[in-house]
């Protein structure tokens, strides 16, 4: 009975050995595959939590117009929005934790912008790791009725992110932003 128990303990380990290095070489030969899917569906979620931005509103203050936009969290905690830079719908993710506009290279190609491998003079972190960056400087960049101009940005080499970021240069230059549970208001 001991050597059954013991036989059946060393089948079942052999079994889940022979299940990791399956894993492992599917995840080794397919990497690129799999990194592709997770880059076009991330791009996708985007765009569709783009739909969860609510209408804009416009409020008279004593002080003139203020322009106001409340974007909904995500199920994975993060404020996406469907943004107009330099008039060009782009998908993009509200991201406090950068410090600047970090544009996807396909998107910046999208606005006009075309750069070539000496542009891409700024060393920077992503959370994909590191990689280099081209210095630009965009004439708008609006959610909703919430716009900023003359922002200055930068584009990635291809394949650095898979959602446009708007970060700390775009959200210092409005009168006020604040999380309220799972909502972002932006006011311009």
């Amino acid at each position: 009975m001991a050597s059954r128990v013991g036989m059946q303990n060393l089948v079942r380990e052999a079994a889940l050995w022979a299940v990791a290095i399956v894993g492992g070489f599917a995840g080794v030969y397919f990497f690129d595959d799999m990194r592709s899917m997770l880059n076009e569906g991330t791009a996708n979620v985007a765009a569709r939590m783009a739909a969860t931005e609510e209408k804009p509103v416009v409020q008279e203050t004593s002080s003139g117009f203020t322009r106001e936009v409340s974007l909904k969290a995500s199920g994975n905690g993060h404020f996406y929005a469907q943004a107009r830079i330099n008039g060009r719908p782009i998908a993009v993710m509200v991201d406090t934790g950068a410090t600047s506009i970090g544009l996807r290279y396909e998107d910046a190609q999208e606005l006009g912008i075309h750069l070539s491998n000496s542009d891409f003079t700024i060393a920077t972190s992503t959370a994909n790791g590191t990689t280099r960056a081209a210095p630009v400087t965009l004439d708008s960049v609006r959610i909703g009725e919430v716009e900023v101009r003359d922002v200055k940005g930068m584009v990635l080499q291809p394949g650095s992110l898979h959602v446009t970021l708007l970060g700390m240069e775009f959200i210092r230059k409005l009168s006020k932003f604040e999380l309220q549970g799972n909502r972002l208001l932006l006011v311009e």
